[in-house]
Formats: C-alpha cells, structure tokens, sequence
C-alpha cells in the first residue's frame, strides 16, 4: 500500500505542477495577447504617418514642378490674380 500511496502523491505532485504550469501559460499568453494588440495599433499608427507621407511627397513633388516651369508659374500667377479678385469682389459686397 505503501507504493500505491506513494504513487498517488507523485501524481498528486505532478498535477499541481500542471496546473501551475497552465496558470502561468495562460498569464503569458495575455501578455503576449496584449503587446501584439499594442504592436498592431503601432503598426498601424506607422502605415497612417508613412502614407500622409508620402501624400505630402507628391504635393511637394507637384508644387517643384510648378516651380521649376514658366508654364507653370504663369497658370499659378493666372490662378492667384483669379482668386485675389474674387477676395476683393466678396469683400466690396460685404462693405456695400
């Protein structure tokens, strides 16, 4: 008998370790959870700033060319004496 309740309290032994083991797995893995839930709203916050970059590369790119070109530059003067006059118009209605 003495084997058979030997044998018992080794089981007993090993379930407890067991079930520490599945307690301290299941602690890890809601950590783990929660870093990779941090993880993808940084991934995220990373493809958001990356893509308004590269919105801002292109009206960058588009205002050089602008620049760079006479063509350009006289539809952006054209462009900006519309928008002047049109500023002045709303401004004489509202001093009428």
């Amino acid at each position: 008998m003495a084997t058979l309740s030997s044998q018992i309290e080794s089981i007993e032994l090993k379930v407890k370790a067991l079930i520490e083991e599945n307690a301290r797995l299941k602690t890890q893995n809601s950590q783990l959870e929660a870093a990779m839930s941090q993880l993808e709203l940084d991934n995220k916050d990373h493809i958001e700033t990356l893509q308004m970059s590269e919105e801002r590369n292109v009206a960058l790119k588009t205002a050089n060319a602008m620049l760079g070109s006479d063509d350009y530059k006289t539809k952006t003067k054209l462009k900006i004496n519309a928008l002047v006059r049109e500023i002045d118009q709303c401004i004489n209605q509202l001093a009428s």
